[in-house]
């Protein structure tokens, strides 16, 4: 028996930057950005669980988002502290299919 409705999701990771670090001999270090989630792995990765549902037979219903909230701490250019300022992203969703009648 197959269920009418069924649900996947998926991550995507934090996007990255590089940076020169060091004094006289700079190497190229990469960081993520805990602000900003990978645009184009999430994308491929949502269009992805998108042909699997369909493969599958089913079509999609819904989109979920995953959202992530973090804060950090705000100081002004002269160094005095300000508060914590949150902020949240989206870093993946789930994904409904519904069965397709045929």
């Amino acid at each position: 028996m197959t269920k009418k409705f069924v649900a996947t999701w998926f991550y995507a990771p934090l996007s990255t930057y590089q940076k020169k670090e060091g004094v006289i001999f700079k190497e190229v270090v990469e960081y993520s950005n805990h602000r900003l989630v990978d645009l184009d792995q999430f994308s491929h990765l949502i269009a992805e669980k998108y042909e699997e549902l369909d493969e599958n037979g089913y079509d999609v219903v819904n989109v979920i988002p995953i959202t992530i909230g973090q804060s950090e701490n705000c100081t002004q250019s002269n160094g005095n502290y300000v508060g914590d300022v949150g902020f949240s992203i989206t870093r993946g969703a789930v994904v409904v299919g519904k069965r397709r009648i045929d």
